[in-house]
């Protein structure tokens, strides 16, 4: 089997068969879809069985107690047969001939290891944006360099990886937010990876997704630094980019917190980058943030949060 579409959902049952369709609509037809329900207390099992029902032999339906999208993936797996996988939120959608552009790529460069389309962004407001990607390097260290600079962006679900990948690379069990950024980043340092400027994937856009949630990103925290450069995987060259990612990592955590109006707080946050790396004072963006984060009104503190 050749694609392997694992569909991680929690309380998505507004949304799950939107991207069910999508997948069992695409022109070919080697593929299994794998939804993993983490614990979702809406109609989602409902709606499971009906799929199943209608869909048995493409569809497999697994249920557990909520343990995070990382576990989740990590599951999908070990339970899933394809060649490749591709982890498609509940709330996306593939694009019409989305499979079909991956495996025109495939019959060209069958030793791809992690091969990236392009996406459409729906925001709330219905606008839409393309994003296509730049053609890889062939040099394995510019694009994972690039990458933690945020000079790649890599959507799941516009991305499909060998499953020979994971016998090296897994997700972080234990962290609910930015999981997939040591992965693609140690993918990008180790294997072969390419892209075509076709999307495959429309992303819709929502205030509640786990990528916005504030307090998820401050429990994630500096961690994925250490889980990203981690000597027993990645070369000795890369790990000398350790600073300056921890530097991005604090202007991360600076930006969630000055949205949420913790500005104090998010200062600490800039202060620690601009420390770190004086060269991200370069960003103005960043910058003007943190000079308008003085004549803010200060929320209540963050307890037991320190940068």
């Amino acid at each position: 089997m050749r694609f392997s579409i694992v569909i991680p959902t929690y309380n998505y049952a507004h949304c799950l068969p939107n991207a069910l369709e999508s997948v069992l609509t695409q022109e070919q037809d080697d593929f299994e879809i794998l939804v993993i329900d983490d614990g979702s207390a809406d109609e989602t099992p409902g709606i499971m069985r009906s799929y199943c029902k209608k869909h048995p032999i493409q569809i497999n339906y697994l249920r557990q107690e909520n343990r995070g999208l990382s576990n989740v993936r990590n599951r999908g797996i070990r339970e899933s047969r394809g060649d490749y996988l591709i982890f498609l939120d509940a709330d996306d959608c593939l694009l019409p001939g989305a499979l079909s552009n991956f495996c025109s790529f495939l019959r060209v460069e069958p030793d791809i290891d992690m091969l990236l389309g392009g996406h459409l962004s729906v925001h709330e407001n219905g606008k839409e944006k393309a994003y296509m990607p730049k053609p890889f390097s062939k040099e394995k260290r510019k694009n994972f360099v690039d990458y933690i600079r945020g000079e790649i962006r890599i959507s799941n679900g516009a991305t499909i990886m060998a499953r020979r990948v994971f016998e090296t690379i897994k997700y972080p069990d234990h962290i609910r937010n930015s999981e997939d950024i040591p992965v693609f980043a140690q993918v990008l340092a180790l294997f072969h990876c390419g892209s075509f400027p076709e999307p495959v994937l429309k992303v819709f856009k929502h205030s509640d997704s786990l990528r916005n949630n504030t307090k998820l990103v401050l429990q994630a925290g500096t961690e994925i630094v250490d889980i990203l450069f981690d000597s027993k995987i990645l070369p000795p060259d890369l790990m000398l980019f350790r600073n300056e990612f921890l530097a991005r990592r604090y202007l991360t955590l600076f930006r969630s917190l000055y949205v949420s109006g913790y500005y104090a707080e998010a200062r600490t946050c800039y202060h620690s980058a601009i420390k770190l790396f004086p060269e991200l004072l370069s960003d103005i963006a960043y910058l003007r943030k943190y000079m308008l984060s003085f004549t803010k009104k200060r929320q209540n503190d963050i307890h037991n949060k320190q940068c």
